[in-house]
């Protein structure tokens, strides 16, 4: 009934409506071998998903007022909920970002080559379907 309320509403919804749209488009072209180019639109929505749930969460939270923070309603759940997935392993915000960074500055076949850290999120970054052993091998 209060404007700010609608207003808050409209940006949970413009913040939403993005997210969705890439979300299913990297869904629908989901392959048995997937390009570099959808394996990382496809990290992208993973990312994307995991950060609008939390400002979304919070946005929420910001126009119900403190007391939507009690244990016994929904938003907190939610709130914490969409907190952990983006710090959960093995798909971490960090990790799903240094992914997208070696995905957008090299080629499949200069993963290894790459300037950076050694031991980091990189050694199980997708490799396509070159990397990928044939089943009768």
């Amino acid at each position: 009934m209060f404007t700010t309320k609608r207003l808050a509403v409209s940006k949970m919804y413009a913040r939403l409506a993005p997210v969705r749209a890439l979300w299913w488009q990297a869904f629908m072209e989901a392959d048995a071998f997937p390009s570099q180019a959808q394996v990382l639109r496809m990290y992208a929505a993973q990312y994307n998903v995991m950060e609008a749930a939390q400002e979304i969460a919070a946005l929420a939270i910001r126009t119900c007022g403190g007391q939507s923070m009690l244990k016994s309603l929904p938003l907190e759940r939610i709130y914490r909920d969409s907190r952990c997935g983006a710090l959960m392993l093995p798909y971490t915000s960090e990790i799903m970002e240094d992914y997208m960074s070696v995905l957008t500055l090299y080629d499949v076949d200069e993963f290894d080559d790459a300037p950076g850290d050694e031991h980091g999120a990189r050694t199980s970054l997708w490799r396509g379907a070159a990397e990928m052993p044939l089943a009768a091998e």
